[in-house]
Protein backbone atom coordinates (compact mmCIF):
# COMPACT_ATOMS: atom_id res chain seq x y z
CA UNK A 1 0.00 0.00 0.00
CA UNK A 2 1.45 3.20 -0.82
CA UNK A 3 1.29 6.67 1.28
CA UNK A 4 -1.38 8.10 -0.12
CA UNK A 5 -3.83 4.53 -0.11
CA UNK A 6 -3.23 4.83 3.12
CA UNK A 7 -3.90 8.05 3.78
CA UNK A 8 -7.13 7.95 2.76
CA UNK A 9 -8.33 4.46 4.09
CA UNK A 10 -6.88 6.08 7.48
CA UNK A 11 -8.91 9.37 7.05
CA UNK A 12 -11.96 7.48 6.39
CA UNK A 13 -11.68 5.23 9.19
CA UNK A 14 -11.39 7.35 11.51
CA UNK A 15 -14.08 10.13 10.10
CA UNK A 16 -16.62 6.53 10.49
CA UNK A 17 -15.17 5.94 14.14
CA UNK A 18 -15.66 9.38 15.02
CA UNK A 19 -19.18 9.60 13.19
CA UNK A 20 -20.11 6.57 14.92
CA UNK A 21 -18.80 7.46 18.34
CA UNK A 22 -20.32 10.89 18.36
CA UNK A 23 -23.73 9.83 17.06
CA UNK A 24 -24.18 7.36 20.17
CA UNK A 25 -22.69 9.89 22.63
CA UNK A 26 -24.96 12.54 21.03
CA UNK A 27 -28.12 10.90 21.73
CA UNK A 28 -27.09 10.24 25.59
CA UNK A 29 -26.05 13.49 25.92
CA UNK A 30 -28.46 15.25 24.80
CA UNK A 31 -30.78 13.35 27.58
CA UNK A 32 -28.82 15.01 29.93
CA UNK A 33 -29.23 18.63 29.04
CA UNK A 34 -25.78 19.24 27.53
CA UNK A 35 -24.25 19.67 24.55
CA UNK A 36 -21.24 17.75 22.28
CA UNK A 37 -18.96 20.62 22.81
CA UNK A 38 -20.10 21.29 26.75
CA UNK A 39 -19.11 17.09 26.61
CA UNK A 40 -16.09 17.45 25.19
CA UNK A 41 -15.22 19.94 27.82
CA UNK A 42 -16.34 18.00 30.56
CA UNK A 43 -14.54 14.97 29.44
CA UNK A 44 -11.27 16.66 28.95
CA UNK A 45 -11.48 18.43 32.58
CA UNK A 46 -11.92 15.13 34.02
CA UNK A 47 -8.51 13.84 32.24
CA UNK A 48 -6.46 16.98 33.61
CA UNK A 49 -8.25 17.79 36.84
CA UNK A 50 -8.37 21.52 36.48
CA UNK A 51 -6.92 23.62 33.27
CA UNK A 52 -7.11 27.23 31.97
CA UNK A 53 -9.76 28.26 29.53
CA UNK A 54 -7.20 28.69 26.70
CA UNK A 55 -6.01 25.13 27.53
CA UNK A 56 -8.79 23.76 27.43
CA UNK A 57 -9.56 25.78 23.85
CA UNK A 58 -7.02 24.45 22.41
CA UNK A 59 -7.84 20.75 23.39
CA UNK A 60 -11.32 21.17 22.28
CA UNK A 61 -10.42 22.66 18.98
CA UNK A 62 -12.83 25.64 19.84
CA UNK A 63 -11.52 29.23 20.48
CA UNK A 64 -10.90 30.56 23.26
CA UNK A 65 -13.98 32.69 23.32
CA UNK A 66 -16.40 29.87 22.26
CA UNK A 67 -14.33 27.47 25.54
CA UNK A 68 -14.77 30.93 28.01
CA UNK A 69 -18.78 30.64 27.05
CA UNK A 70 -19.32 27.10 27.26
CA UNK A 71 -17.49 27.12 30.84
CA UNK A 72 -20.01 30.08 32.06
CA UNK A 73 -22.68 28.22 30.59
CA UNK A 74 -21.72 24.49 32.27
CA UNK A 75 -20.54 26.94 35.69
CA UNK A 76 -24.51 27.99 35.72
CA UNK A 77 -25.06 24.41 35.43
CA UNK A 78 -23.46 23.82 38.04
CA UNK A 79 -20.98 21.97 36.47
CA UNK A 80 -17.69 23.40 36.63
CA UNK A 81 -15.97 26.44 38.81
CA UNK A 82 -14.20 29.27 37.39
CA UNK A 83 -11.71 30.58 39.79
CA UNK A 84 -9.26 33.63 38.42
CA UNK A 85 -5.46 33.16 38.96
CA UNK A 86 -4.53 35.90 41.81
CA UNK A 87 -1.07 36.22 40.04
CA UNK A 88 -2.93 37.07 36.46
CA UNK A 89 -6.93 37.97 36.78
CA UNK A 90 -6.29 37.37 33.20
CA UNK A 91 -6.37 33.76 33.52
CA UNK A 92 -8.88 31.48 34.12
CA UNK A 93 -8.69 27.94 35.99
CA UNK A 94 -11.21 25.67 35.58
CA UNK A 95 -12.67 22.31 37.08
CA UNK A 96 -15.43 20.23 37.11
CA UNK A 97 -17.64 20.50 40.71
CA UNK A 98 -18.93 16.96 42.43
CA UNK A 99 -22.18 17.90 39.93
CA UNK A 100 -19.74 17.68 36.86
CA UNK A 101 -18.02 13.96 38.12
CA UNK A 102 -21.48 12.83 38.89
CA UNK A 103 -22.87 13.99 35.46
CA UNK A 104 -20.00 12.33 33.78
CA UNK A 105 -20.67 9.01 35.99
CA UNK A 106 -23.66 8.98 35.14
CA UNK A 107 -23.55 9.54 31.84
CA UNK A 108 -20.47 6.81 31.43
CA UNK A 109 -22.87 4.95 33.13
CA UNK A 110 -25.58 5.10 30.64
CA UNK A 111 -23.18 4.21 27.37
CA UNK A 112 -22.12 1.35 29.25
CA UNK A 113 -25.66 0.18 30.06
CA UNK A 114 -26.44 0.67 26.45
CA UNK A 115 -23.10 -0.64 24.35
CA UNK A 116 -22.17 -3.55 27.17
CA UNK A 117 -24.57 -6.22 25.51
CA UNK A 118 -23.15 -5.27 21.99
CA UNK A 119 -19.57 -5.55 22.81
CA UNK A 120 -20.05 -8.57 24.47
CA UNK A 121 -20.35 -10.69 21.56
CA UNK A 122 -16.66 -10.02 20.69
CA UNK A 123 -13.80 -11.76 22.34
CA UNK A 124 -11.36 -10.75 24.60
CA UNK A 125 -8.60 -11.33 20.89
CA UNK A 126 -11.13 -9.23 19.11
CA UNK A 127 -10.43 -6.23 22.33
CA UNK A 128 -6.56 -6.88 22.03
CA UNK A 129 -6.43 -6.88 18.20
CA UNK A 130 -8.16 -3.20 18.33
CA UNK A 131 -5.79 -1.76 20.99
CA UNK A 132 -2.72 -3.35 18.91
CA UNK A 133 -3.65 -1.77 16.33
CA UNK A 134 -4.69 2.09 17.82
CA UNK A 135 -1.86 1.95 19.73
CA UNK A 136 0.14 1.35 16.72
CA UNK A 137 -1.81 4.12 15.08
CA UNK A 138 -1.99 6.53 17.54
CA UNK A 139 2.51 5.97 17.32
CA UNK A 140 2.47 6.44 13.46
CA UNK A 141 0.13 9.85 14.19
CA UNK A 142 2.49 11.14 17.34
CA UNK A 143 5.33 10.67 15.06
CA UNK A 144 4.11 12.58 11.72
CA UNK A 145 2.80 15.36 14.33
CA UNK A 146 6.27 15.86 15.90
CA UNK A 147 7.55 15.99 11.98
CA UNK A 148 4.93 18.61 11.19
CA UNK A 149 5.80 20.59 15.00
CA UNK A 150 9.43 20.65 14.15
CA UNK A 151 9.20 21.49 10.28
CA UNK A 152 7.36 24.65 11.90
CA UNK A 153 10.35 25.37 14.00
CA UNK A 154 12.46 25.80 11.18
Amino acid sequence: MDIIEFNQQIWELVRSIMYGIESIVRVIVDGFGITMAQMRVLAELKHRQECTIGELADATGSAPGNASAMCKTLESKGLVTRTRNTEDERIVIVALTEAGKNLLQEIEHELSSKCDPLLAEFSDDDFAEIVTGMTKLNDVVSRMQNAFNASLRR
